[in-house]
C-alpha cells in the first residue's frame, strides 16, 4: 500500500459514539482499493478507531473487536458507574481496555503518525495529543462531559474534543497532508435528538435521562456551529457523511456493528475514484 508521487493523504475522522463505526467500513474501503492514510486525527469514537489502525489493527481486527463488545453485557463490563461528581461512569475500566486493544502502544510506536483532539477544561482551550500513552489519550477524547469523568494530567482537565473540533480537518492538514478526507458520523438530519431517544431508553429513563437529554442537546448545538464553522474556514478535499439511522447513538446501536461497517463502506465507495485520481496527479 502507500499513494505514489509523494502526495499525502490525511484521514480525520469525527466523533458520534455508536455512529463511529462506520469509521471501520471507511478504513477496508480504503485498504482495499490499496490506499493508506499517511497522517491520521480523530474525537471521540474517531480517534479510537483511528488509534487502533495507526497501532495495527487492521479493519477486520477492529470488526472483530466490534463485534465482540456489541452486546449490552460486554459493553456494561466496561462501564464503572461512580457518584455522578465529575461524571456518571470512572473510565478506569475503559482506559484498561485501551490498553489493551493498544498494547500499551506510546504514539512514538504506531505505525502512522496519528494526533487525537481533547478540550481542556480549564483553559477552554483545544488540545493536540501526539505524545506519551495512547491509550490515555483515546481515554481522554472520548470523556463526554457529564458521561465519563475529565482526565486530569499536569493541571488539565481534557474532555472530548468534539466541543471544539469534531472533524479535525485543520488539524491533519497542519501536519502535512496534502489531500484530505474527512468523514462525519455526527450530523444527522435536522430537527432529530439522539439524546431524547436515548432519553427513553429503559436504563436510563425518568430523571437521569431527561438530564442526559438537556446536556446532550446543548453540546449538540455547540458541536454542530463548531462544525460549520471549522469546515468553513478549512474545507477538506473530500467530505463523507455515511447515512447511519437516527436510533444510533452516543450509547445505543452497538450491537449493529456489522450494519454500521457496512454503511462506511458504501458512502466511501462514492468517493473512491476521484479519490483515486486526486492521489495520483
Amino acid at each position: 500500500m502507500g499513494n505514489k508521487n509523494g502526495i499525502k493523504l490525511g484521514l480525520a475522522l469525527s466523533g458520534g459514539g455508536a455512529r463511529g463505526l462506520a469509521h471501520i467500513g471507511v478504513l477496508r474501503a480504503l485498504e482495499n482499493a490499496n490506499i493508506q492514510p499517511d497522517y491520521l486525527t480523530g474525537t471521540s469514537m474517531g480517534g479510537v478507531i483511528a488509534a487502533g489502525y495507526a497501532a495495527g489493527l487492521s479493519p477486520d481486527n477492529l470488526e472483530q473487536i466490534a463485534l465482540k463488545y456489541a452486546s449490552v453485557r460486554k459493553l456494561w463490563g466496561l462501564a464503572d458507574p461512580t457518584l455522578p461528581r465529575r461524571g456518571l461512569f470512572q473510565g478506569e475500566r475503559l482506559l484498561t481496555f485501551f490498553e489493551k486493544q493498544m498494547k500499551g502502544a506510546t504514539f512514538a510506536d504506531l505505525r502512522i503518525p496519528l494526533t487525537l483532539i481533547a478540550v481542556d477544561l480549564n483553559n477552554g482551550q483545544e488540545v493536540h495529543l501526539r505524545e506519551g500513552s495512547v491509550a490515555e489519550a483515546v481515554r481522554a477524547t472520548v470523556s463526554v462531559p457529564g458521561l465519563l469523568a475529565p482526565v486530569e494530567n499536569n493541571g488539565q482537565r481534557l474532555v472530548d474534543g468534539g466541543l471544539l473540533n469534531n472533524v479535525p480537518v485543520d488539524v491533519v492538514s497542519k501536519m502535512g497532508a496534502d489531500v484530505i478526507l474527512a468523514v462525519d458520523v455526527f450530523t444527522h438530519k435536522k430537527g432529530e435528538s439522539i439524546w431524547q431517544e436515548m432519553a427513553h431508553k429503559r436504563f436510563l429513563s425518568g430523571t437521569v435521562g431527561e438530564l442526559i437529554a438537556v446536556l446532550g442537546d446543548s453540546l449538540d448545538l455547540l458541536i454542530r456551529q463548531q462544525n460549520v464553522n471549522k469546515l468553513k474556514d478549512k474545507p477538506p478535499d473530500f467530505l463523507i457523511f455515511p447515512d447511519i439511522p437516527m436510533d444510533v447513538t452516543i450509547l445505543t446501536g452497538y450491537h449493529r456493528a456489522a450494519e454500521l461497517i457496512s454503511l462506511g463502506e458504501k458512502a466511501t465507495a462514492v468517493i473512491l475514484h476521484d479519490l483515486q485520481a486526486s492521489l495520483i496527479n
